[in-house]
């Protein structure tokens, strides 16, 4: 037998194997796990997005519906232009404190680290 099957055959050899192979799991539990936090992570970043983009889009239709509204009370009658400006502005503070209430979330790379 040559020295290099003795040296593969000897018990060092199998314990080096056998160290390598619970390194390698070890490693690989510790990616999976980290794998899992950052898409968990990943996931409650795009729910809150999700939320606030949807009540921000609710601001702005809320900001067109007044803007029309406006435009339409002068047209009709314009003499009611100050009235109008003051309901436009109400309703312009009020998706204002939507879109205050409802910030866009840090980015992945902020939160998820």
């Amino acid at each position: 037998m040559s020295p290099m099957v003795r040296a593969l055959n000897s018990s060092a050899a199998d314990i080096a194997v056998k160290v390598i192979a619970v390194l390698a799991l070890a490693l690989s539990v510790f990616i999976g796990v980290q794998q899992v936090r950052l898409t968990q992570c990943l996931a409650e970043y795009n729910e809150a997005s999700n939320r606030s983009s949807a009540a921000r889009t609710a601001a702005a239709e809320q900001d067109r519906a007044a803007q029309d509204e406006l435009f339409r009370s002068i047209a009709e009658e314009p003499r009611s232009g100050i009235e109008a400006l003051r309901a436009y502005n109400e309703q312009r503070a009020q998706a204002d404190e939507r879109r205050r209430l409802n910030p866009l979330p840090a980015p992945p790379s902020q939160r998820c680290g």
